[in-house]
């Protein structure tokens, strides 16, 4: 006679329903409140880095891949808090500080710790996972003469060894977070409430900036834009993350979808091979510069009027690649109308829809070009 196995342990409890989850005050009026994560996991540590207080925004390259390939089976952001500040991680951006070392309020980071109350919960370095409905599914300490980036990503490596044999409670589609966080709900989540536009992210200054980053002067859409990074920031990230112009798209991220297709000087290019340093003053146009004074652009309206879209997340890639095509279009033909369906589809080749419209984006373009 077969025994029946014992039940797995019930993982530790989540705090009170009835009792709100404290919130980080951040610099520049925003604040960190968990329940702007709502339906997706976290994972919090509490964790001093004896590596160093600029250590968080500057992950090595071994520890960055393995903290990404963690997350990634995890399904979740990271937030690390401690006396280096407060950074993020998501598997598919990159790091993120939002508060500077020693800003962050003792007291505060205290009563959150009370707050979710994990089992066996001490003072001192500690990494937590927490599910979409905010209860804590797996926590752990780090030891003091251990904490090190290191130490993070195996106590990771640990928490999605322990979350994949977990019961049901976990879950969390793979697509659902790859979406939440292309829409910027990382960035969104420190705005209170989470309901407000999403507000640009000031390149850090003063202590966590680095003797590397430039000062750079982007014209966007005929606006003059400054901001302080890191020479290696790509324009795709420049225009999403520092500048808050999210209708450019994040797919591939290495040039082969097109999703991310601006104009720099008239020109196509792939915003995520284009480093924003290369594209200082020179126009660059993106998908929210298109239409005059708000309005809709005859692209525009011809892939509505085509059906040229159906999830719509490659649409302002093909109707920003288009845009450029025309123009060298009307360099190699008298006009650009006059070319034809076959030469129109090879050279719009390097946009990738997923879902197949390819048929009513041809005619969506033709169609606006005999309009234009």
């Amino acid at each position: 006679m077969r025994s029946t196995p014992p039940d797995p342990p019930a993982p530790p409890g989540p705090p009170a329903a009835s009792a709100a989850p404290p919130a980080l005050r951040i610099a520049g009026g925003r604040s960190l409140d968990l329940r702007a994560f709502e339906g997706q996991p976290v994972v919090l540590a509490f964790l001093d880095l004896r590596d160093g207080a600029a250590a968080g925004p500057a992950l090595p390259g071994q520890a960055l891949h393995r903290a990404r390939a963690e997350l990634r089976g995890l399904g979740a952001i990271l937030i690390v808090i401690g006396h280096g500040g407060l950074w993020c991680f998501s598997p598919d951006d990159e790091v993120e500080l939002f508060a500077a070392p020693g800003t962050l309020d003792a007291g505060e980071v205290a009563a959150l710790r009370a707050w979710l109350r994990p089992e066996g919960s001490a003072d001192g370095d500690m990494l937590l996972v927490l599910d979409g409905q905010r209860a804590v599914r797996f926590a752990r300490a780090i030891a003091a003469d251990g904490a090190t980036l290191d130490a993070l990503v195996d106590a990771l490596a640990l928490a999605g060894g322990e979350m994949a044999a977990a019961p049901a409670p976990w879950t969390m589609a793979r697509r659902q977070f790859l979406v939440t966080a292309l829409v910027g709900a990382l960035a969104a989540a420190f705005a209170d409430g989470c309901r407000s536009p999403r507000a640009p992210v000031v390149a850090p200054r003063g202590p966590v900036a680095t003797d590397d980053e430039l000062t750079m002067t982007l014209e966007v859409n005929g606006a003059r834009r400054t901001l302080r990074a890191d020479p290696r920031l790509t324009l795709l990230d420049a225009l999403r993350e520092r500048l808050g112009m999210t209708g450019t798209k994040k797919g591939c991220d290495q040039g082969q979808c097109g999703a991310c297709t601006v104009l720099v000087d008239g020109r196509r290019v792939n915003a995520c091979l284009t480093l924003a340093v290369m594209a200082q003053n020179v126009p660059i146009m993106t998908i929210e510069g298109v239409g005059p004074d708000g309005g809709m652009h005859p692209l525009q309206e011809a892939f509505v009027a085509e059906d040229g879209f159906q999830c719509g997340y490659c649409t302002s890639g093909q109707i920003m690649s288009a845009l450029g095509l025309r123009a060298e279009c009307r360099a190699r033909h008298a006009s650009a109308a006059a070319i034809d369906a076959a030469e129109l589809r090879e050279e719009l080749s390097g946009n990738i829809c997923r879902c197949g419209a390819y048929p009513n984006i041809v005619a969506a373009v033709t169609r606006a070009w005999k309009a234009m």
